[in-house]
């Protein structure tokens, strides 16, 4: 009972930190929750390690803690190597060994082998691809990919630490210190950003590794019913400590006393029951947003729209031509604005101009075009006027 409590504890507070930010729990206590743990509570610990230690002794953690989750480095990324590996090996010397067994056949090793190649061939991808670099000689052609929508983006700024023209969607990334194409995070765990080039292995590497995750955990577990059979465990008579009485075994103490008989094999276990929510839940929300053609970066840019619309201060304009575009006015700025427009009142209202339907966001990320395709395609549709 206790372990299923901690189980629930754990995936609700990997449920928190992935998705309070989320405009679906916009205002709940799953933002607040998010708020707490990623922005109150560090704040707090902070003051008082600064109250009940010296500056200094704070100070050096924060240079530890910068170099490790602010720079970009391979520790995390080796630890990611390692562990999983390892659990490789405890797969091959406790469960490959019982595969087939009377709740698997053979044919089984055809997914197994077919699931891991994937996984590691895709993080593998992920890892060492480009994410999207922008650099002095693609700046241009980057400009090219995605318009700026007047809104998330409302023009091609230049960024302030490559003091190169910052293309809409990218981001620069303070860790690799360089400005990345529809930017979407820094993933420690692979030691590369995620962008436009590699969004697709990362994609890749998710799904695979949910699979992974989902199918190992059947594996053991069709492990360890066939060590039931194997220990003679099912249908054996054991003395009842209380009553003195000679009963059958339960299965769950048979269970219990397998995972305690198979050490390593119980640890793997536990880590995939843990491991498996927290992935899935985490490719389900990757997908989610591919699905409706946004970023997680843009995720929080559309939060600060949201609080805009709450403020009053989004419009639909009307501009020369006809054409409506949406923009946020300050209120400082309402009164010399004269152009017609109209108040936004509801999130709702307003389209993102980088969602093409999930299906074609989902191809755009799989396949997603190059800068000089782009250029191209721009090229052939641009009417001149004699």
């Amino acid at each position: 009972m206790k372990f299923g409590f901690d189980l629930l504890v754990f995936t609700a507070w990997v449920f928190v930190l992935i998705l309070g930010r989320n405009r679906m729990f916009r205002d709940t206590i799953v933002e607040r929750a998010h708020v707490y743990c990623m922005e109150t509570l560090p704040g707090r610990i902070d003051r008082w390690a600064r109250a009940g230690i010296s500056d200094a002794v704070v100070d050096r953690a924060e240079r530890v803690w910068l170099a490790l989750f602010g720079r970009r480095n391979p520790v995390f990324q080796i630890i990611a190597v390692v562990l999983y590996f390892l659990g490789l090996a405890v797969f091959m010397t406790q469960a490959a060994p019982m595969v087939p067994n009377r709740y698997m056949g053979a044919w089984h090793w055809i997914p197994i082998i077919a699931t891991l190649a994937v996984n590691m061939g895709t993080y593998a991808a992920a890892c060492v691809a480009d994410p999207g670099v922008v650099h002095a000689g693609n700046v241009a052609q980057a400009c090219q990919v995605f318009q700026p929508d007047g809104l998330l983006y409302p023009d091609t700024p230049t960024c302030r630490t490559c003091l190169l023209a910052k293309p809409a969607r990218s981001k620069h990334c303070a860790a690799c210190n360089q400005c990345i194409q529809m930017m979407d995070h820094h993933c420690m765990w692979l030691n590369n950003c995620i962008g436009l080039n590699n969004a697709r292995w990362f994609l890749g590497f998710l799904t695979s590794f949910s699979l992974v995750c989902i199918y190992g955990s059947y594996i053991f577990a069709t492990v360890i019913l066939e060590l039931r059979h194997t220990r003679g465990l099912v249908g054996a008579m054991v003395r009842n400590e209380e009553t003195g009485l000679i009963v059958p075994i339960s299965f769950r103490t048979s269970i219990l006393y397998l995972l305690d008989q198979n050490v390593m094999l119980a640890v793997l276990l536990v880590l995939l029951v843990i491991l498996t929510p927290a992935i899935v839940l985490f490719t389900a929300y990757q997908v989610r947003i591919v699905s409706l053609g946004y970023t997680s970066n843009e995720e929080h840019k559309w939060l600060n729209v949201a609080d805009a619309v709450k403020d009053g201060v989004v419009f639909v304009v009307e501009s020369e031509g006809g054409r409506e575009a949406v923009e946020v006015i300050e209120v400082e700025d309402q009164l010399k604005d004269l152009r017609p427009r109209r108040v936004v009142k509801d999130l709702a209202e307003i389209n993102n101009r980088y969602h093409r339907g999930a299906w074609s966001n989902l191809m755009f990320v799989l396949f997603p075009p190059s800068a000089e395709a782009c250029t191209r395609t721009k090229s052939t549709k641009t009417t001149h006027v004699e």
